[in-house]
């Protein structure tokens, strides 16, 4: 049986050891409202962010974790990015440049209308920035 959303959105979830300057980015960089954050004793705290009708969890581990991300973009199997599509393409990657972040595939045309760029996290996860018209 098919699963029967309740929500129409997807929401991610990112563990990490940098709560801070992860939090830096995604919400100070790329602007992403933050909802109340969530502690879990023993794991660590969920930072809600808010994009879209998606939220993006980060979750600043109490515990050391291994960090899997970076890489080259398609080395590994698994989630590898995220995708944001965004209107205001050139002013957002200044922004990550200016805060520091690698950027991994600058901007470009992926096909006529529609350019993309792609810039990494303090952690190494890949975020894609799409931008249509």
């Amino acid at each position: 049986m098919a699963v029967t959303l309740a929500k129409e959105a997807l929401d991610v979830g990112i563990i990490t050891s940098n709560g801070e300057k992860m939090l830096a980015f995604y919400h100070g960089v790329l602007g992403l409202p933050q909802e109340p954050s969530i502690p879990f004793p023993g794991l660590g705290t969920i930072h809600r962010l808010v994009c879209g009708n998606s939220i993006l969890r980060i979750v600043a581990s109490d515990n050391a974790v291994e960090n899997v991300a970076g890489g080259v973009f398609a080395s590994r199997n698994g989630i590898r990015y995220i995708t944001i599509n965004i209107t205001n393409l050139d002013e957002v990657v200044a922004d990550c440049k200016t805060f520091g972040s690698n950027i991994a595939v600058d901007i470009r045309d992926l096909r006529p209308g529609v350019r993309c760029c792609q810039v990494q996290d303090p952690d190494g996860n890949y975020v894609e920035f799409i931008c249509a018209g």
